[in-house]
């Protein structure tokens, strides 16, 4: 059997450790059609083909996939006419309004997006209709999407492996007697919510905050940032693991806009408690599962943050790990699904 990926852009590192994974227990060869800039598949799963052009229907017809997956959007509808396509859903109309919002200057501008979603959403709600399947990230997309697909399967995305979560289980929690050292890990921009680690930082001299990560927004929020916040950029996964398992007590994710972000999972697999806003993913995480503290603003943050004891962490910490389904498993269950409607769509 043949897996198809249709890619909306050139391969990251994130999407070529996805199709990796998924070639260790697909039935078949797995490759991917993505833009030119795409990494080529590592040599250790020689069963992932990329072909580096722009997704067209002529290329997918010549695949002859058993099954096709793409993101769930409107550029990705023409698949389902072509081959047993399935979706994978992660933002809902709420969170597509959300983010856009956070770049409207005016009331005129928000309602105008308001107007644009709701009018597009009626194509999201057909596609879900239309596909095969649809893999649902998050909470979120599984209560707008799933009801709407003759064959949903929730999951939530991350790269914590079995490995990762054997060894958050021998760090220790943060006991009082230091500095709490807390962590904003993501895109220094707007829809991350960057500027509220910096208000909380300053209500809190007495914590060692870092952030990891770059964006357009980072320079402008170096020049104004406290004394005890540090800038570490970008890290790669396995730096990244590997710094917040053994330099980070609590994470900070204030992020405004309620996409299935991974790096919830990813601290929470690393060990590090999570504290962050109540959109409309972290606040059920934290509040339904127990994953942590999710608060409305900076000042809130920074009292729940002042709080915190050491027992509170570990709870956390202990609850996360866990639960917490290793990438490798996700991986497999997202592969039974996809092989379970390549052979009846056929």
């Amino acid at each position: 059997m043949r897996l198809l990926y249709v890619s909306p852009g050139p391969l990251d590192a994130k999407a070529v450790d996805g199709l990796s994974q998924f070639a260790v227990t697909w039935p078949g060869d797995v490759v991917t059609v993505a833009p030119a800039g795409a990494n080529a598949a590592p040599a250790e799963t020689p069963a992932v083909r990329v072909i580096t052009e722009q997704p067209s229907a002529d290329t997918v017809r010549a695949l002859s996939p058993d099954v096709v997956l793409a993101l769930h959007r409107p550029e990705f509808a023409w698949l389902t006419a072509i081959a047993p396509t399935v979706y994978t859903a992660e933002f809902t109309r709420r969170i597509r309004t959300d983010q856009q919002h956070l770049t409207a200057h005016t009331g005129l501008d928000r309602a105008r997006i308001s107007v644009g979603q709701l009018r597009r959403e009626r194509q999201y709600r057909a596609m879900a209709s239309s596909a095969a399947g649809l893999q649902c990230n998050g909470l979120a997309a599984w209560d707008a999407y799933a009801r709407l697909s003759p064959s949903p399967l929730a999951f939530r995305d991350h790269r914590i492996r079995a490995a990762d979560l054997a060894l958050a289980r021998t760090r220790d929690t943060w006991d009082g007697r230091r500095p709490l050292r807390v962590a904003f890990s993501g895109r220094i921009t707007a829809v991350k919510g960057p500027r509220t680690v910096l208000d909380v930082a300053a209500l809190m001299p007495e914590v060692e905050f870092v952030v990891l990560g770059d964006g357009d927004q980072r320079a402008e929020l170096q020049r104004r940032a406290p004394g005890n916040v540090r800038f570490a950029g970008f890290l790669a996964f396995a730096e990244w693991t590997a710094y917040v398992r053994e330099h980070v007590d609590l994470a900070l994710l204030p992020y405004p806009q309620g996409d299935p972000s991974g790096t919830y999972y990813e601290a929470l697999g690393s060990g590090v408690p999570v504290v962050g806003a109540r959109n409309t993913t972290w606040r059920r995480l934290a509040d339904d599962e127990g994953l942590g503290w999710a608060e409305p603003d900076a000042p809130t943050i920074a009292e729940r943050i002042r709080t915190l004891r050491p027992a509170d962490l570990d709870a956390v910490r202990t609850r996360a790990l866990d639960a917490l389904v290793p990438f490798e498993e996700v991986a497999a269950q997202r592969v039974a699904h996809l092989a379970t409607i390549a052979a009846g769509g056929r």
